[in-house]
């Protein structure tokens, strides 16, 4: 197996496995430890993992018209347009005239999993939020828990962390629901480039937010404190679920981040351990779960995810296809004598012809 492809199928099927394990328990409270280990039976995606998707396949459709044209528009703009193509499967509406995803057509992406409201109310204003110009003052976990394709195909750790701020910027308005953004973008970017290991590209992750310099110190120590918390609480002798009630309850972004790295830095040699670790709590287990999954996925790989987990969570093979479309260059341009004509159906033309098993 190709280690890029390993590494990038490994983020997504693991944000989705942790995404679907935690939405069985997600408004459950009094949660005892280990209470979930495995699905119920099909493990089902929530909204976390749809809207990753509809990130994922915005990246690709961007970076294809670019080959095709020779121009391609900001990041964020093309992950705007995807977000109203998931804005339409999530209510009907069509506000986007022109869709631009393939992945709108699978039904099972046009079901409502408890969306988030403020991505919902936010796509719906027809304003388009900037760090400049924020739409709201909200650090929701609806704007960490999507953007984990834009660290897996961004060509360097900087880059991958600022297209993930602006992104989330889109729908989300505070700064500490930015910052945790850029902080995974960047890891994730290190953890499939870079060969290192998780409290590594942490480290480094942080550096460089502190460089980045895009707001003020205090919302930028504040997030490096809870961090450095969840770090405490990894070498204490302490069940994980009161540990993680020092952490939060994970609706917020930093909370959120701060529980999956708390999960990833205790079982960072184990995919189940972590997962377990992510979603077993009173808070947003989903969400948790997902990002835990996003990052210990990409660092173990796809080939050390068990089997029962990959097999039984919902959309696999779709998930798998665009992990896939990921992991390599864009088959075609208009200088190319082999277009790839799958590709093309996705990507320029926005449909897939071939049937989805």
């Amino acid at each position: 197996m190709d280690e890029k492809y390993n590494r990038i199928a490994g983020s997504l099927i693991g944000g989705a496995i942790g995404d679907a394990l935690g939405y069985q328990i997600e408004f459950k409270k009094g949660i005892k430890d280990k209470e979930v280990t495995r699905f119920n039976d099909k493990g089902i995606i929530s909204d976390d993992t749809q809207m990753t998707l509809f990130t994922a396949n915005a990246l690709l459709w961007r970076e294809t018209r670019g080959a095709c044209r020779g121009i391609a528009m900001v990041p964020a703009d093309a992950i705007y347009l995807a977000y109203l193509d998931w804005l339409d499967t999530q209510d009907g509406t069509k506000r986007n005239e022109t869709p631009i995803t393939w992945i709108k057509d699978i039904p099972e992406l046009n079901i409502c999993r408890a969306p988030g409201m403020t991505c919902m109310s936010s796509l719906s204003s027809g304003k388009k939020g900037t760090i400049e110009e924020p739409i709201n003052d909200s650090k929701g976990c609806g704007t960490v828990m999507r953007i984990a394709p834009i660290g897996l195909y961004a060509k360097d750790s900087k880059k991958a962390g600022e297209v993930a701020a602006y992104a989330s910027a889109l729908t989300h308005g505070h700064p500490l629901g930015i910052i945790p953004s850029y902080v995974l973008a960047s890891m994730i970017n290190r953890l499939l480039n870079d060969n290192t290991d998780i409290p590594t590209s942490l480290n480094k992750a942080i550096e460089e937010l502190k460089e980045w310099n895009k707001y003020d110190i205090q919302y930028v120590n504040s997030f490096i404190e809870l961090v450095n918390k969840a770090i405490e609480l990894v070498n204490q002798n302490m069940n994980d679920i009161e540990a993680i009630k020092k952490i939060g309850e994970g609706w917020v972004a930093d909370e959120a981040v701060a529980i999956a790295l708390y999960a990833c830095l205790k079982y960072q040699n184990s995919f189940e351990d972590a997962i377990v670790c992510a979603v077993n709590h009173d808070g947003d287990s989903d969400s948790t779960g997902a990002i835990a999954g996003n990052i210990i996925g990409t660092y173990l790989g796809l080939n050390n995810i068990p089997d029962y987990y990959v097999n039984n969570v919902e959309l696999n093979d779709v998930i798998l296809e665009i992990a896939h479309d990921l992991s390599i260059d864009v088959p075609i341009s208009e200088y190319s004598p082999n277009k790839d004509p799958e590709w093309e159906d996705k990507y320029i033309y926005c449909k897939k012809k071939t049937n989805i098993n």
